[in-house]
Order: structure tokens, then C-alpha cells, then sequence
């Protein structure tokens, strides 16, 4: 391999490309097969990772002071070892649009740690939101050394830190029990709420069994879970749904109902977490980072990386605000109510507010009490048919404009459920009232977004000459991107460019005469002898943290409850041979076992005469076979 193939893989190294995709372009360049394997591409790769062992953490707080050089909001902090300052522990960082993110969107927070992120084994912990186009936006990042009470205790008074102290209204995680602890304590002004696929995913596998031979089991569990009205429905029914199916001595049924005001939506529907049921958009994150990133990685690698996804988000986010500015979205009756909702709400949000119109055409209203009290209910015209028939109340006050169902969604998500909608057209409204729409939907005015942007310190652009060049690529980007949007803009923008290029002329000449008279008079000094003066920071000889055991997925694919089920072999009773217990719980001992013993049936040997002669037949044809070599030459 030439020194210039060599610099090549580098390069696609750092691109993150497979080696076989490395070989199909280096093959390319060369116009032929190459005369190395891919085990030596592979040999490479790894000598180029190795260059840094041992110096990931030296090289780091350098990585941050030059982003905080060009980011002025940028934040990190390390945790280092008590007795070893210098040893690392965790790392936090969060770059000024995750922080401008949080200002505007940190009404709620979902959080989840994955591993096989980094080459310590350390756990990738994601702060992750939603943003006002209902997408994924990254708040704040962390490699924490354990996933204890007192790490995730540091880690969330250290993004409190970060975050002038604002809490979030909602928390959402797993259930690990360290969290448990954890979240209370720090996010004390908070509601934390389990993760609902967590525990439903959990119930399918330690009860896979149950709801295999339980019939409708599984089905009367996710109605009772997803659609009780209130939390009175919801107990009764699943006391019921415990008598039914005879599943009292079920443990994980048992845990579910101890812990059921952690996890079950109809404790929550008060609370607001727009747009989040699980701890999803966090495992998507992190699936995100996992595609990009390899558990052989260093820090610095893994921060490249980082820096690359974010502006990927931020790129869609730039993405729909174009769209919600510049376009029109598909309508679907094309009347006032929808008209207007296209302008107030962000194109995907407008979207959401569509599908609950087009589920509202489905509902039928009974009016209980004229223009105060409303019963909306599925048609029963429709083929696909509920668990249960529910019948939603909705409350009306026409003066004030006030409308409340007990569904609850707008209280959760801040969208307007189909319910409302239906009593709306039934009452013959035109448009929603504008107090339904809430702020954290609506298209963001841009001057708002700019001056959080571009509203940087005097005295930090001051000293940086690196800072005003990217604050000003900045603001030019964007002013390039709409002033070509028209013939007029663009004709606008080249004429005043005219102008501030002829200012910035006559300043420069003016810089460059007072730097020619400054020099005529200045007496020329011996230069300052440079002394290494530590960082105010403090992060100075850092060494890296120490390769822990990882509890993260194993190689192999995790099998699915079914799968499971299927391939485990099935234990059963050894007293009744029943596999809903085993002997130790078993109910009929009182039963003599030889009554549940399987008895096989007796077969009678073939004694037809076909039978018999063929038995001959095969008789002789293995006798031949175990004759010697000469005995059956000799019949022959």
C-alpha cells in the first residue's frame, strides 16, 4: 500500500466507511484488483485508532476550549476520581443550540443510557426532547462510569447546572432502580413517569406463557393499559380482568399493580409530554449514534461523530422551517377550521391536527345537555371494532369558549383531540378558539431564533477573531439562503453587499494608517518569555478512565418473547404433567399420578402374508451385506 493510499484510508476512516467499501474504492482508484487483502485494510484502520491510545483524555479538554472558543454557550465538565484527580470518570458536554433547545422546548426530557458507544465501555447517556416540529432534538450528552444513584446524581445536577436551573415539567426513563432514585432528587419540581413499552415488553416476556394460554388475556390487557377514561375504570377493570383470567398468582401482574401510578397513562393524562408514551425517541437517538460510532472508538472520535449528528438534527430542523414557511401542505376538506390550522401550527404538527379531523369523521355525538354536555362514541359502522365501547364526555362553555374531554390529550400532547373536533362541527364552529393553539406548535418567529443565535457577548467577539468569523458565516449563510429565494431579494442583497464592502474598504485603510503611524513612533521591546500557565479550567494531564465490564447487548440478536416460547423447552408438573405449574404449587396431589399418566396405545405387528415375505427379503439383504467378499463371489 503506497503512503497516498494510506493518507486515503485515513480519510475514509474518518468518514466511518466499511472496509469492504474502502477496498471497492481503492480497488477503483487503481483501476484492477489490489495486491493487499482486507485484512490489511483492516490492520490499518486499527494502527490509525491506536495512535491516540492513552492520550484521549489529554487531548480533550483542548477538543472543548477550542468549541467553547467558537461556541461561547458551549458547556462541559468532567468527574474525576477522588483519590486520582486526574483519573476521568465522566465526561458532560452540551453545545449552545442543544441549550437554546432546552430554553425553548425543555417542557419535557426522556433519558435512557446504551453502551458499545466507545472503547471504556462506558454508558452514552443522551438528554433528548422534542422539538416544536415534533421531532428529536438533543439537549445535553454524558459517558458516565456507572449507572448508580450517585453518578446519575451528578449527572443531573450537572445538566440542571447547564440549564440556568430549569427543570423540565415531565421526566421520562426506564425502570432502573437507580433512577428511581435518582429523579426524585434532583429533578424535584418534575413528574416522573416509567416507560410504558418498557413495561409492556417485560409483561410479554415473563408472561409469555400466560397470555399464550390465557385466549383474549392479551388483548383485554392492552385496552384496559391504553384506553381506561379514568383511573377508577382503570382498577376496576383490571381486578376483573385478574378474576377472568385466574392470573392472581402471576408475579410480574402483581408488580405491574404495585407499580401501576409509575407507569400506566391514566395517572399521567393531566401531565404535559407532548408526543412521548416511552423512552423511544431516546433509544432512537442512541441508535443513531450506534450506526455512526464503533465500540472500539476513542473519545475524540466519538465527539467528531457527535458534532456531525448535530448538525444533521439541526439540518432538519432548518428543514421544516422552511417547509412550514414556504409551502402549502395537502388539505383534506379544505374549510376554515383546517385553513386555519395550516397557518398556526408547524407543517408537522399540522399534520397530527389532521389525523385526529379525518378520526373525527368516524364519531358520532349524542347531546346529553344542550350546548354544555356532549357523548361522542364510535360509529358502529366502521369494520374494525374495539375491545370496548367507550363513550367520551365532553364539556362545553360556549361563552368562554371552553372546551374539555375526558380523553385528556390536550392536556398531554397539546393538540386537540377528535372528540372536541366532532362537538365543534356538531355545533356548527367554524374555527377553533386561538387559545388551543398552543405557542410550542406554532412556527417560532424568526427574529427570535436570530437574536438567540447571533446575540453573543461584546466582549467575547472581542478577543476572538475565530468567533466573529463564525458568527458572520453564519449570518451570511442565511442571508444568501433567503436572498436567493427571488430575483428581488437577490438584486437587494448584491446592492447592499456594494455598500458594506465599500465601508469595510474605507475602514481597513483607515486600520492600516493608524498601524503605519503606531509604528513610526513605537520603541521596539524584547518579546515576553511565554510561561505554561494552567487553564482556568482546571482539566489539565487528564488520563484516560479505565475499561469497565460491559452489561450492554451481547453480540447475537435478542430472541423475541414468541421466539423464546417456541424454542425453550416446556416444563411441566411432574405429578399432573400440567404446564401452568410446576410440583411444588401443584393443586392436585390429592389425585393419584397414575391418573394423569399418558397411556399409549398398543400396535399389533403386521401378520399379512405381503408383510412377511418382505421381512424375508430384507432379512436375506443384510445377511448378504455381512457376508465375506468370497462367499457372495461364490453365489455369484
Amino acid at each position: 500500500m503506497t503512503d497516498e493510499e494510506k493518507l486515503l484510508v485515513r480519510t475514509l476512516n474518518l468518514a466511518k466507511l466499511p472496509t469492504r467499501k474502502i477496498m471497492d474504492i481503492l480497488s477503483f482508484l487503481r483501476h484492477g484488483p489490489l495486491p493487499y487483502t482486507k485484512k490489511y485494510v483492516t490492520n490499518v484502520r486499527a494502527s490509525i485508532r491506536k495512535e491516540n491510545d492513552g492520550y484521549d483524555m489529554m487531548q480533550l479538554p483542548d477538543y472543548f476550549r477550542n468549541k467553547q472558543a467558537e461556541d461561547p454557550r458551549y458547556y462541559y465538565k468532567f468527574k474525576v476520581h477522588p483519590q486520582k484527580p486526574s483519573k476521568v470518570l465522566c465526561i458532560f458536554w452540551a453545545d449552545g443550540y442543544s441549550r437554546k433547545m432546552y430554553d425553548l422546548y425543555g417542557d419535557s426530557l426522556s433519558f435512557d443510557t446504551t453502551y458499545k458507544t466507545n472503547k471504556y465501555n462506558l454508558p452514552f447517556a443522551p438528554f433528548v426532547g422534542v422539538s416544536g416540529h415534533g421531532q428529536n432534538c438533543l439537549f445535553a450528552c454524558a459517558i458516565i462510569q456507572d449507572e448508580t444513584i450517585n453518578t446519575f446524581i451528578w449527572l443531573f445536577q450537572t445538566f440542571l447546572e447547564c440549564m440556568g436551573r430549569k427543570q423540565p415539567r415531565t421526566v421520562i426513563t426506564d425502570q432502573d432502580t437507580s433512577m428511581k432514585e435518582a429523579v426524585p432528587e434532583v429533578f424535584n419540581l418534575s413528574k416522573h413517569r416509567n416507560c410504558l413499552f418498557h413495561v409492556k415488553k417485560k409483561a410479554e416476556e415473563k408472561c409469555c406463557r400466560t397470555f399464550v394460554t390465557k385466549g383474549d388475556l392479551h388483548a383485554d390487557f392492552t385496552d384496559i393499559v391504553h384506553n381506561s377514561l379514568t383511573v377508577a375504570e382503570f382498577e376496576k377493570l383490571w381486578q376483573e380482568m385478574v378474576q377472568k383470567y385466574d392470573i392472581g398468582v402471576v408475579n410480574y401482574f402483581k408488580i405491574m399493580w404495585k407499580e401501576r401510578r409509575r407507569w400506566t397513562p391514566v395517572y399521567f393524562k393531566t401531565d404535559f409530554l407532548p408526543l412521548l408514551h416511552s423512552t423511544s425517541r431516546s433509544e432512537g437517538m442512541n441508535a443513531i449514534f450506534k450506526d455512526n460510532v464503533a465500540s472500539t472508538d476513542n473519545v475524540i472520535s466519538f465527539m467528531t461523530e457527535y458534532e456531525k449528528i448535530s448538525e444533521r438534527i439541526q439540518d432538519m430542523e432548518r428543514e421544516q422551517d422552511s417547509l412550514t414557511r414556504t409551502t402549502k401542505p395537502t388539505f383534506w376538506v379544505h374549510n376554515e377550521l383546517e385553513i386555519k390550522a395550516s397557518r398556526m401550527y408547524n407543517r408537522q404538527i399540522f399534520y397530527r391536527f389532521q389525523k385526529q379531523m379525518k378520526f373525527a369523521a368516524q364519531l358520532h355525538v349524542d347531546v346529553v345537555e344542550n350546548g354544555l354536555r356532549f357523548e361522542v362514541y364510535k360509529s358502529s359502522m366502521l369494520a374494525e371494532k374495539d375491545f370496548r365501547t367507550r363513550r367520551y364526555l365532553v364539556l362545553a362553555n360556549l361563552k368562554q369558549e371552553k372546551f374539555a374531554c375526558i380523553c385528556g390529550k390536550f392536556q398531554k400532547d397539546g393538540i386537540v383531540c377528535a372528540h372536541i373536533l366532532c362537538v365543534l362541527v356538531n355545533l356548527n364552529m367554524a374555527v377553533l378558539p386561538d387559545k388551543y393553539y398552543i405557542q410550542r406548535w406554532k412556527p417560532q418567529d424568526r427574529k427570535y431564533v436570530r437574536d438567540k443565535q447571533f446575540n453573543v457577548p461584546m466582549e467575547l467577539t472581542e478577543a476572538s477573531r475565530h468567533l466573529r468569523y463564525s458568527q458572520l458565516s453564519t449570518i451570511l449563510n442565511e442571508m444568501a439562503s433567503d436572498g436567493a429565494r427571488t430575483n428581488q431579494k437577490y438584486l437587494y442583497v448584491v446592492n447592499e453587499s456594494e455598500r458594506i464592502f465599500a465601508g469595510l474598504d474605507e475602514m481597513t485603510k483607515a486600520d492600516e494608517l493608524r498601524e503605519l503611524q503606531a509604528r513610526g513612533v513605537a520603541v521596539e521591546k524584547e518579546p515576553p518569555i511565554q510561561m505554561q500557565v494552567p487553564h482556568p479550567d482546571g482539566y489539565d494531564n487528564l488520563q484516560d478512565p479505565d475499561v469497565v465490564v460491559s452489561k450492554g447487548r451481547p453480540k447475537s440478536r435478542y430472541l423475541t418473547a414468541r421466539e423464546k416460547f417456541l424454542t425453550k423447552k416446556q416444563s411441566k408438573c411432574s405429578h399432573c404433567r400440567s404446564q401452568d405449574h410446576n410440583i411444588a404449587t401443584c393443586h392436585n396431589l390429592h389425585i393419584d399420578k397414575s391418573e394423569f399418566e399418558k397411556k399409549k396405545p398398543a400396535t399389533k405387528k403386521p401378520t399379512g402374508p405381503s408383510d412377511s415375505s418382505t421381512s424375508k427379503q430384507n432379512g436375506a439383504k443384510r445377511q448378504r451385506r455381512k457376508a465375506p467378499a468370497t462367499q457372495v463371489e461364490g453365489v455369484l
